[in-house]
């Protein structure tokens, strides 16, 4: 079960005490908590807006609790930028309240004894946003992680080009949606230098407060080194380069699908807890690697690990970094090594990089490699608000068909040449690298 975010509205105490004693063992962080008054409307109006900001996921209501009629309730919450579920949950059964729930359109009704039907309802509903279900996450944003097979293959260098790139593509079309660049290494933490954030905080701190993590906090502890585009770094301090737990990774990234249509996430180098315990939120992983024989050992493990974590195999791409001009990689062998097409070729342009990098800019579109990770960051782009416009469409009506989009199991391939940079999009059955 994916993790869930959700607010309590509930004053009834049996209701309330099995509500508790069901999350307690289940991956749902309760943001907002509030025994709504019934005659109170600027209670209602406070409740309102903490679920707004705390982008939960699912809420939990005692309808006879709440100042408005339930219809007007739900149509609010809906209209959350998150678009919580409503879960619509009293202490009897009542013929007149569940048509009345039905009628406002509430996910569920439920009543006493709860602990298996609020544990069922919850699992179903994670499941569905965790998929990318039509009728639950659609608001939620699409997450693209960056990850080194080992160290020196330039994850935290696509990471940073491909989210500068997106952000000044969405920013010249003048769409006022910043994407997210996270850093994720806690060991190395590049970001913070690339970036030359002056900022006191870090993910570290995001993860510290994810109990009261709302979009206020969460503005506090970015920064928005460019337009359109917000910066979160790894924490500087050796004592705060401690790994996550896995629940606290999962919450993170849910919390950043809620606030971003798109992020990038920089993992850094091998595989790390924090990278595993994200997998569950990603829309793809790049992997980076180079065409030596060491590293595509650790890309072959480092495949092996995600894989076992039940991540799909379609949605990591296998990007070969640093090849030589002058030398053709045997892109069918590698693939046939790592058990799954090479998606492109970068080429090695390592002096473009230093001295760009020393004179503290990237490195600009007009230059090789910048048109190669100009082509990654436009791939990106166009997936991202692809699918996040078919999951619009099925919202609107769950039993028409989207056209143009990639079928379920269907795969974006691109790749580059080397004076001309191309994007082939082709279904994965058919892919050839």
């Amino acid at each position: 079960m994916m993790p869930l975010t959700a607010a309590f509205a509930i004053s009834n105490r049996t209701v309330w005490e099995q509500a508790h004693a069901c999350i307690q063992n289940l991956p749902v962080r309760l943001a907002v908590e509030q025994g709504a008054g019934q005659s109170d409307p600027a209670e209602t109006d406070a409740l309102l807006d903490r679920i707004e900001r705390h982008r939960v996921d699912v809420v939990l209501v005692e309808a006879s609790r709440i100042a408005l009629p339930l219809e007007e309730f739900v149509r609010r919450i809906r209209s959350a930028a998150a678009q919580p579920a409503v879960f619509v949950l009293n202490a009897e059964v009542s013929p007149e309240l569940i048509l009345e729930a039905l009628r406002a359109g509430a996910n569920e009704y439920l009543y006493p004894p709860l602990a298996d039907t609020l544990r069922d309802a919850l699992q179903k509903l994670s499941g569905a946003r965790s998929k990318g279900g039509s009728d639950t996450s659609g608001a939620l944003g699409k997450i693209f992680g960056f990850l080194s097979a080992r160290g020196g293959c330039g994850a935290t260098t696509f990471a940073v080009h491909v989210a500068t790139d997106i952000a000044r593509q969405t920013g010249a079309r003048q769409i006022r949606e910043p994407v997210l660049l996270a850093d994720c290494d806690f060991d190395a933490g590049l970001l913070r230098f690339l970036m030359k954030s002056k900022s006191a905080y870090s993910v570290r701190d995001a993860l510290d407060n994810l109990r009261r993590m709302d979009s206020s906090l969460w503005k506090a502890l970015v920064s928005s080194p460019a337009d359109n585009l917000d910066v979160i770094t790894a924490p500087d301090e050796l004592a705060a380069k401690r790994h996550p737990g896995r629940e606290e990774m999962t919450h993170l990234m849910r919390f950043i699908r809620s606030t971003y249509p798109l992020s990038i996430v920089d993992f850094g180098r091998g595989i790390s807890p924090a990278a595993l315990d994200a997998l569950p939120e990603l829309e793809t992983l790049y992997l980076i690697a180079t065409p030596d024989v060491m590293c595509l050992e650790s890309a072959g493990r480092a495949i092996q690990m995600v894989e076992e974590r039940g991540f799909a195999g379609n949605r990591i791409d296998v990007l070969l970094n640093k090849v030589k001009a002058r030398e053709t990689p045997d892109r069918e062998g590698i693939g046939k090594h790592l058990g799954r097409p090479c998606a492109a070729v970068f080429r090695n342009d390592h002096m473009s990089l230093y001295d760009a990098y020393s004179e503290g800019r990237f490195l600009p579109a007009s230059s090789g490699l910048g048109k190669e990770l100009h082509a990654l960051a436009d791939a990106i782009r166009v997936q991202a608000a692809g699918r996040a416009q078919a999951a619009g469409e099925r919202s609107r009506d769950k039993n028409e068909k989207t056209s143009g989009t990639v079928p379920a199991g269907g795969k974006r391939w691109f790749s580059f040449i080397q004076k001309a940079p191309a994007i082939e999009k082709t279904r994965e059955q058919g892919a050839q690298a």
